[in-house]
């Protein structure tokens, strides 16, 4: 039951979460990438949680939030994320 809470999370903050503009915007693809998740993330979750989060977050994992609204149940980016949000909210 837990899984599908994580799960569920996890798509409504894909899905329904907007990217926030910034005027100084990072130059680098992947530090853009990394700004545009975790504003997403932010708008989910209280601040100290998203910095957690994005701490435990690789960089594949990251791209892929970034690419996707829907992230496959059984990929490793789910399980990443998910553990993620897990541990930084338990």
């Amino acid at each position: 039951m837990r899984s599908r809470r994580v799960t569920a999370v996890g798509l409504a903050l894909l899905l329904g979460a907007s990217t926030a503009a910034c005027t100084s915007e990072p130059k680098d693809p992947a530090e853009q990438r990394k700004a545009r998740v975790e504003a997403r993330i932010e708008d989910t979750f209280s601040r100290s949680q998203a910095n957690c989060i994005m701490k435990v977050l690789d960089g594949p994992t990251i791209q892929a939030l970034d690419r996707t609204a829907k992230l496959r149940a059984d990929s490793e980016a789910m399980r990443i994320y998910s553990n993620a949000v897990i541990a930084c909210t338990a």
